[in-house]
């Protein structure tokens, strides 16, 4: 019964969920068992089992019935506190899907109990998105039912925890610099990885493993240590580690805005529509930080996104071709629908041509910075200059900055100071 009771502690308590699920055992004669009243009774709360196929986009705890395709061998690994910790791998499914059920500890210490073709009902929390589901185990137990899905598995694009990891570095910060417990210094560089799985969080305690390892390499990690934590899987690796190239094409599953729901985690291509400045503010830690909001759209939509950190104080202008990774799908202020890029998520804009432009145009200053105003357009201005001044320029625009090579005074065009005049007159 406290199996069940667990998807529904929000709402019922404790007994007031035990008295209902006796009162459906009598009132079935006693043809119920407490367990199939207990689901019962959940039902009438509003939860209910699901299948695979829907764990991406489900809520934070679910419960849904799956068959054992493959079971892995128990690793150990140790924590950064010093600790050992225990994990094991279960490949499941049904008729929908299949996904990756991750132990921990003690469960993992069971899971030798397990065989293929074994019918478990799982409670676990879904983490990630990606081809297939990665779902941690809250509690297991054997159910009587039939499930019947494929029994073939495609393990050699799992991460494994504490093995070798095949991913792609999709992106990877500065290094910086911690202090240890005894006060010592260190340093430190977390990246973004990905495969066919989903998309991690990689801690390197040595930098230099990384060296050289740029976005977009395909690479072998050696000896990576999985931690489990609210966000999701986070891969540690040590000095003890180590980091290959790979031969193998990695691709990273993207989703499309009309993919998008509330509760999951996202990865996605699209245009920016609009930006807004960053905007500073005081965190928690009492460290200053900053948040930046935005639209991108893809062919399926639009889709408003938040960014937090370091990464919204990146150079962003309306048009720029980006890419964002491991972004949690959450409710604004509002109730519209959002993206949020901040602890684990990668942004990486999408490369552009320079282009030669000679423009004429009025400087200005605007939120962004100095710009040349042209009465069409709006470019920042790679370096600055007095604001004021009708000028032309020729040199190269790039993600809407212009590098000047050449630049002389513009007399007015007395047609186009007419115009503009005609045009403030006219307004009421």
């Amino acid at each position: 019964m406290k199996f069940h009771y667990l998807l529904v502690d929000d709402l019922v308590g404790k007994e007031e969920f035990e008295r209902r699920v006796e009162e459906k055992v009598a009132g079935s004669g006693d043809l119920l068992d407490e367990r199939t009243a207990a689901m019962l009774v959940v039902k009438d709360l509003g939860r209910a089992h699901i299948r695979v196929r829907d764990l991406p986009a489900a809520s934070s705890l679910v419960c849904f019935f799956a068959k054992v395709l493959s079971v892995g061998e128990p690793k150990e690994f140790e924590r950064p506190d010093g600790t050992t910790g225990l994990v094991a791998n279960v490949m499941v499914g049904d008729e929908t899907g299949k996904a990756r059920l991750t132990l921990w500890d003690e469960k993992a210490g069971a899971v030798h109990e397990l065989e293929p073709g074994d019918v478990l009902e799982i409670l676990g929390r879904p983490k990630g998105g990606g081809r297939l589901p990665d779902v941690t185990a809250v509690a297991v137990q054997e159910a009587a039912c039939e499930i019947s899905c494929p029994e073939e598995t495609d393990a050699s694009v799992l991460p494994e925890p504490g093995g070798d990891l095949e991913v792609r570095i999709i992106a990877a910060e500065s290094p910086r610099t911690f202090t240890r417990r005894d006060g010592s210094t260190g340093e430190m560089v977390e990246a973004v990885i990905g495969n066919e799985t989903g998309v991690f969080r990689l801690v390197a305690w040595a930098p230099d493993v990384l060296l050289g390892m740029e976005a977009g390499t395909n690479v072998v990690i050696h000896g990576a240590v999985p931690r489990e934590n609210d966000q999701g899987i986070e891969f540690s690796l040590g000095e003890a580690g180590s980091v290959s190239p790979s031969d193998r094409e990695i691709t990273v599953p993207m989703d499309t805005v009309a993919d998008v729901e509330e509760g999951g985690s996202y990865s996605l291509a699209g245009t920016i529509q609009s930006i807004q400045p960053p905007h500073s503010f005081i965190a928690r830690s009492g460290r200053q930080s900053s948040v930046r909001n935005l639209v991108v759209a893809d062919e399926t939509g639009e889709m408003p996104v938040v960014i937090w950190g370091e990464k919204a104080e990146e150079h962003l202008v309306p048009g720029d071709r980006i890419e964002v990774y491991n972004a949690g799908a959450r409710r604004g202020r509002y109730g519209d629908l959002e993206l949020h890029l901040s602890w684990g998520s990668a942004l990486v804009v999408l490369a552009e041509e320079e282009k030669e432009v000679e423009v004429v145009g009025t400087i200005i200053a605007t939120a962004q910075g100095v710009c040349i105003d042209t009465g069409d357009a709006c470019f920042l201005l790679a370096e600055q200059l007095p604001v004021g001044y009708e000028v032309r320029v020729r040199g190269t625009v790039h993600r809407g900055v212009i590098t000047i090579s050449h630049m002389e005074a513009a007399p007015p065009d007395p047609e186009d100071l007419q115009r503009r005049l005609d045009h403030f007159s006219r307004r009421p």
